[in-house]
């Protein structure tokens, strides 16, 4: 059985309703791993940071600068020195740990204003076990454009009747509860609505966040016929039918998957990796199984290309 990904209540007026929250949807995109073509290795990717000789901010400073190209050619930027670097060359990274990331929020070029993680909390909002609905509104008033991601509210055990009792009063006036609840410590906006015997409750976009489309508007057609508006009627009524989603699968992702499926059995494993020591024996046999990998791979290669050719 799914796992509840929030347990609260749905508070309208001075009447409480305990509910659980399921995803309603799920993403079937095929993930790939990066891996290396020599070794079959999966890449990792790592936080690292230009290095700066002599940075004189002081480590709390808000604005932090970093290095552009400009500096990287020798023209120094406030607060740091030039770089002395050769033309052509990249300057000197170093890994950056987990603590010692902040929020950085780009002003300009390459500036920043940093927050950590003590400020994010004090802007949070707070908990909440609460889905507070604010006003219940016609379904057809809101545009589907509104809508973000779905979940499925479930009413808790021996509290049947009295979500039954809402499920149906929102179907028959056919309104939608517009709500806020928090979720991993974030305030949504959301359209609450039922859904069969049970509801559905959709994140909303908020207004500032719909692109306007005043500019991308084209200008209303002038000298459309009689004749032609109910042909077009006609072709539409002719193509109509309900909803079925199972018509409209996803066929890419079906012959993808189908070519996985069949490679799947040649899959090659990536190999152990070489420990190297200190000795020059741990480095020559390093050294070997590196050669040997790198030939075995470029004896594949031509043969590719012959397949690809003919």
């Amino acid at each position: 059985m799914a796992r509840a990904i929030w347990t609260g209540t749905i508070g309208f007026g001075l009447v409480s309703v305990p509910v659980r929250l399921y995803p309603a949807t799920r993403r079937k995109d095929v993930r790939f791993r990066e891996i290396d073509r020599l070794t079959g290795r999966r890449i990792h990717h790592q936080k690292v940071v230009e290095e700066i000789p002599s940075l004189t901010l002081p480590p709390r400073e808000r604005e932090i600068v970093q290095p552009t190209t400009a500096s990287a050619r020798g023209t120094p930027e406030r607060g740091q020195a030039a770089l002395d670097l050769e033309p052509g060359s990249e300057p000197p990274v170093r890994m950056v740990a987990a603590p010692d990331v902040l929020k950085g929020f780009e002003v300009g070029k390459d500036r920043y204003v940093s927050v950590d993680r003590v400020e994010l909390e004090e802007l949070a909002p707070e908990r909440s076990r609460t889905i507070d609905v604010e006003q219940f509104v016609d379904e057809s008033g809101i545009d589907p454009i509104y809508f973000d991601a779905s979940y499925y509210v479930v009413p808790e055990r021996d509290h049947e009747r009295a979500f039954g009792l809402l499920v149906e009063a929102m179907a028959e006036t056919r309104r939608v509860a517009i709500s806020w609840f928090v979720l991993r410590r974030k305030r949504y906006l959301a359209a609450l609505r039922p859904h069969g015997r049970l509801m559905v409750l959709s994140t909303m976009f908020h207004a500032d966040e719909i692109l306007p489309v005043a500019e991308l508007e084209p200008a209303p057609p002038r000298d459309l016929r009689k004749k032609e508006r109910e042909t077009a009627a006609l072709l539409i009524n002719t193509l109509a039918g309900p909803f079925e989603p199972e018509r409209y699968p996803d066929t890419y992702r079906q012959r993808l998957t189908a070519l996985l499926e069949g490679r799947a059995a040649q899959a090659r494993p990536a190999p152990a990796e070489v420990v190297t020591g200190s000795g020059v024996q741990d480095l020559m046999a390093a050294l070997q199984a590196s050669v040997e990998q790198a030939r075995a791979a470029k004896k594949r290669l031509p043969a590719r290309r012959k397949r690809k050719s003919a």
